[in-house]
C-alpha cells in the first residue's frame, strides 16, 4: 500500500496478514457459481474493523508507550494513539458487522469504531502521521480471534470462517525513518510472531 505526503511516498513493509495489505478497514466479497443459470452466490466477505479511544479521552496504551520512548532515544513524537484491528471473514453482511462492532468489539462510552475509512474522525488522527499495523502471522495461534468467533456465534450471527486480530499505532510528530525502525523492532513488534505494515501518511 502506498500513502503520499507532500508528493512523496514512504512505505516500510514486512509480511502482511492474510487479506488486503491496506492500512485502513476494507471489505470484499468472494463469489461462486451455482446451477446452470450463471448466477453468483455470495460465499464469504472479508471486513476490517478498527476500534479506537474516543477523541478527548486518555488513550492509556498510547500514553504508556510515550513513557518508554526516551529509553530508545526517541524524543520527537508528540502523541501515540493505539487501536485494535479485527479482520473478519465469513458469510456476514455489512449491517451485521456494524452490529457486532457496537455490541461486541467496542465500548460505546469510551470507544468508537470504523469499518469505512472514508468517514474522517479525530479518534483516528486525521492528518500527517505514521501508521503502524502489527498482526499475528497466519501460522501463529490467535486466541483473541478464536474468542471473538465464539462470541459472534453467541450473538446469533453467522459463524465466521476466521477472525484475525492486530493492533494499529498512530504516531504524531517528527520521527525519522531510522527512529521508526528502532521503535518498530524495539517496542511495537516481534518479528518471530508478527507481520508489520508501516506507512507515513
Amino acid at each position: 500500500m502506498n500513502a503520499r505526503r507532500n508528493g512523496k511516498t514512504s512505505v516500510i513493509e514486512n509480511d502482511k496478514p492474510g487479506g488486503p495489505g491496506a492500512a485502513v478497514p476494507v471489505a470484499r466479497t468472494s463469489t461462486s457459481r451455482e446451477g446452470g443459470g450463471g448466477g453468483h452466490v455470495a460465499r464469504a466477505s472479508v471486513y476490517r474493523v478498527e476500534i479506537a479511544t474516543k477523541f478527548g479521552m486518555v488513550d492509556a496504551p498510547g500514553a504508556a508507550l510515550m513513557d518508554q520512548l526516551p529509553l530508545l532515544g526517541i524524543h520527537g513524537v508528540r502523541e501515540i494513539r493505539v487501536s485494535s484491528l479485527y479482520e473478519i471473514r465469513g458469510p456476514i453482511s455489512a449491517n451485521q458487522i456494524g452490529q457486532l462492532s457496537r455490541e461486541l468489539l467496542s465500548d460505546p462510552i469510551t470507544q468508537e469504531f470504523r469499518t469505512d475509512s472514508s468517514t474522517p474522525s479525530p479518534a483516528f488522527l486525521v492528518g500527517p502521521h505514521w501508521r503502524v499495523e502489527v498482526w499475528l502471522k497466519p501460522t501463529v495461534t490467535d486466541p483473541v480471534g478464536e474468542s471473538v468467533c465464539k462470541a459472534i456465534r453467541d450473538l446469533g450471527l453467522p459463524s465466521p470462517e476466521r477472525v484475525r486480530t492486530g493492533t494499529a499505532y498512530r504516531l504524531l510528530g517528527r520521527l525519522p525513518k531510522n527512529q521508526m525502525d528502532r521503535l518498530l523492532g524495539g517496542l511495537l513488534s516481534n518479528p518471530v510472531i508478527h507481520t508489520t505494515n508501516v506507512t507515513q501518511l
